[in-house]
């Protein structure tokens, strides 16, 4: 099916039921944060009852998007409650359904349609319809196409959302699949009052003095083998550096600067035998590949997975696979 048909899909569903909810992936982004909200007030300001649904945190970043106030509103048992009564169920920046965590199972049992909105490669069983297009930058940038293919208004609110989102997944528009299109995208989500200084200052310099002595320490402990770069960020570090999970956000870019290595890696130990892998890569390296070995997902040169075992295990197994496919030696 054509991604213009599935846009007049989606606008049949929207315009012809009444109660949604909006979900994405834990671990929340500039993209998930920013798609979804963009999605609800548009549903809003038609008059739709909408409800969105992230798990985990939401980054203090992104306060001024007002997430306290129209995201996770209700607990556990009532959330369930709501995705159940809902008509559709509206997923985004997904890549995997597991990634729902607590709403996965309240989501698959739910009599509602389900559609999905995508820039991942994706799992399509248990979508009504799926909306993926793998060559775009971020989620948002195929909200913004099905917005502009129906026509639809797109206000202040919606604006700010959408450029949240790109401005976030593109790296500050500096990551693969940056085009033209994002460009003209920004363009006139800035003619609709959006201001890109303001934005570039609340997603990329909201950290704080502890933080970047943080970063530096970490930065102390990189390890390198070959092509491969990464730093293992232990829950015993966190503690003593008085940081959360959320502001080791962005240090696996700053790895990026080293020129002789095309892949990049950051665990993260959540918690005892939980671990986070955050990959990046250069030069023609696929790491969405290594993370779907692992059970996690992603793109062609950004992906990630959990693991449950041991910090050292996850790094041992993790390096060892890179090395063993070879994949640390293409450049």
């Amino acid at each position: 099916m054509k991604l213009q048909t599935k846009f007049d899909a989606l606008n049949e569903v929207l315009q012809n039921n009444h109660r949604f909810a909006i979900l994405s992936h834990i671990h929340t982004d500039g993209d998930a944060l920013g798609s979804t909200l963009a999605l609800f007030h548009y549903l809003r300001n038609k008059g739709k009852e909408a409800h969105i649904f992230i798990p985990g945190e939401i980054p203090p970043k992104y306060d001024f998007l007002n997430t306290e106030r129209y995201i996770n509103r209700y607990d556990g048992k009532e959330a369930a409650e709501i995705i159940h009564r809902v008509d559709v169920v509206l997923i985004l920046d997904i890549s995997a359904l597991k990634r729902l965590e607590p709403f996965y199972e309240p989501v698959m049992q739910a009599p509602a349609k389900r559609f999905c909105i995508d820039h991942h490669p994706i799992e399509e069983n248990g979508f009504d319809l799926s909306i993926v297009d793998t060559s775009r930058v971020a989620t948002a940038e195929i909200l913004y196409a099905f917005f502009k293919h129906i026509d639809a208004e797109i206000d202040f609110s919606m604006a700010e959302a959408l450029y949240t989102a790109i401005l976030s997944d593109s790296g500050g528009f500096r990551f693969q699949h940056t085009d033209q299109f994002t460009f003209m995208m920004a363009a006139e989500l800035v003619q609709l009052g959006v201001d890109p200084v303001l934005m570039y200052s609340r997603i990329f310099e909201a950290g704080h003095y502890r933080q970047i002595k943080a970063w530096g320490a970490l930065l102390d402990r990189v390890q390198s083998r070959g092509t491969l770069a990464w730093v293992e960020v232990t829950q015993e570090f966190l503690q003593d550096k008085k940081i959360s999970l959320e502001e080791i956000d962005g240090i696996i870019d700053i790895l990026r600067k080293d020129r002789q290595a095309s892949i990049l890696a950051v665990f993260v130990e959540k918690e005892k035998d939980l671990v986070m892998v955050g990959l990046r890569s250069k030069n023609g390296v696929n790491v969405g590949a290594v993370a779907e070995r692992f059970g996690g997902g992603g793109h062609y040169h950004a992906a990630g997975f959990t693991m449950m075992k041991p910090l050292e295990q996850v790094v041992r197994d993790t390096i060892h696979t890179l090395e063993r496919h070879n994949i640390g030696g293409q450049g």
